[in-house]
C-alpha cells in the first residue's frame, strides 16, 4: 500500500509544546519498518502541513496518524478531524476518542461508569477555592496533573503533595506552564503498569509492563533516579496481568477507540488495578513499550506495527497487502 505518515516533529525536547512530538529518528524506524513490511512512505506532516496540501492524500491509500497537535484541549483531534472529513481512511481512533483522552477528568469519567477503578479524583482550576477545598477533602497524599497533558508533562518530583499549602502551590505552578485546569487525584505509590492494546472488538492486550519506580517519589523512572535504585514492587500474576488486561481494554472500549492504544495503571498494595488513562497515540519510539514488548514476545518491531496496520485495514475492510485502494477526498 501507499501509506501517508501525518505527525509533529520534536526539534527541541525542552520545549513543553514538543514535548509529545515523534522525534526523527522515532519516524525514520517506523517509516523503514513500513518499508520493510512492503509499503511506500510519504510523509505528511502535521494538520498545517495537511491543509496547506490537501491533495497529496490523494496519492495514498491509507494514513498512518501519529500527529498530536500544536495547542488547546482537542489537539489531537485535529488530523483525524481533517481524515474523517475528507473520507481519507487512516490507523488509529477518531477525533472524538482523541479528544476525550487527552481530556484527563472525561476519560476517567468514561472509564469509571464503565467498569473499572479510578483513583479518587477532582478537576481543579487554579483561582476557585471551591475546587481547592474539593480536592483538599480526597486525603493526602495527591498527585496534580495538567488536565489536557500526556507523556508525563508536568509530572516532576513536586507532582506529589502532602498538605494544602503544597496543593495549592503546586496547583498555581502548573496554571504558569499549562493553564488553569488540573486534576488532583490520590496518590498510590505502591506500583506502576502499562499496558499495549493493539486490534478492535474487542483489541488484543499485551503482557503487561511494569514501569521501574524512583523510591524516594515512587514516581516512574522516566522521571528521576539512578537507575540502580528504581524499584519494581509489583509481583505481576497472573491474575494481576489478567485485570490488567481488562481494565485496559475497558478504557479502550469506553472511548471508543480504534487499532492502538497505551493505557496507564496504578497497583496498590492489595493487588486493585486503577485507570489513570489512555493514550491513543502512543509512542513508536523502538526502545520503548513497543520495542520491549517485541523482545519480551520473541517478536519483532515491524512485526507489531504489522499487526496494527492490519487491524486498521480490517476494521476499514480495506487489505494491507495490495494496493491502490479507491477512493476520493470529498
Amino acid at each position: 500500500m501507499r501509506i501517508g505518515l501525518t505527525f509533529d516533529l520534536q526539534m527541541n525536547a525542552a520545549d513543553d509544546r514538543q514535548l509529545e512530538f515523534d522525534p526523527p529518528e522515532t519516524l525514520d524506524v517506523l517509516e523503514a519498518a513500513l518499508c520493510r513490511l512492503g509499503h511506500a512512505v510519504t510523509r505528511l506532516g502535521g494538520a498545517h502541513d495537511v491543509l496547506k496540501a490537501p491533495w497529496r492524500l490523494e496519492h495514498v491509500d491509507l494514513v498512518f496518524n501519529l500527529a498530536e497537535g500544536g495547542h488547546g484541549r482537542c489537539r489531537e483531534a485535529w488530523v483525524p478531524m481533517l481524515l474523517e472529513h475528507w473520507g481519507v481512511p487512516f490507523v488509529g481512533s477518531g477525533s472524538v476518542s482523541q479528544a476525550l483522552a487527552l481530556d484527563k477528568a472525561m476519560s476517567k469519567r468514561l472509564v469509571a461508569v464503565s467498569g473499572a477503578l479510578t483513583p479518587a479524583w477532582v478537576a481543579v482550576t487554579a483561582g476557585e477555592p471551591v475546587s481547592l477545598a474539593r480536592a483538599g477533602e480526597l486525603g493526602f497524599p495527591l498527585i496534580v496533573k495538567p488536565r489536557y497533558e500526556g507523556s508525563g508533562a508536568g509530572i516532576d518530583a513536586g507532582a506529589v503533595v502532602r498538605d494544602a499549602e503544597a496543593l495549592r502551590a503546586r496547583i498555581e505552578a502548573l496554571e504558569r506552564r499549562f493553564g488553569p485546569e488540573s486534576i488532583a487525584e490520590r496518590f498510590i505509590p505502591f506500583g506502576e503498569l502499562t499496558v499495549f492494546l493493539i486490534g478492535n472488538a474487542p483489541p488484543l492486550a499485551l503482557p503487561p509492563i511494569q514501569r521501574p519506580l524512583d523510591p524516594a517519589t515512587r514516581l516512574a523512572s522516566h522521571l528521576a533516579g539512578d537507575a540502580c535504585h528504581w524499584i519494581t514492587p509489583v509481583d505481576l500474576t497472573a491474575a494481576l496481568e489478567a485485570e490488567a488486561a481488562r481494565v485496559a481494554v475497558t478504557a479502550f472500549t469506553a472511548l471508543r477507540c480504534h487499532d492502538m492504544a497505551r493505557v496507564d495503571l496504578r497497583v496498590d498494595e492489595q493487588g486493585r488495578v486503577y485507570f489513570l488513562e489512555i493514550n491513543p497515540l502512543p509512542s513508536f519510539d523502538p526502545d520503548g513499550s513497543l520495542g520491549l514488548l517485541a523482545e519480551y514476545l520473541g517478536t519483532t518491531y515491524d512485526a507489531l506495527i504489522g499487526q496494527i496496520l492490519a487491524a486498521a485495514a480490517t476494521r476499514l475492510g480495506l487489505s494491507a497487502a495490495h494496493g491502490p485502494i479507491a477512493w476520493q477526498l470529498r
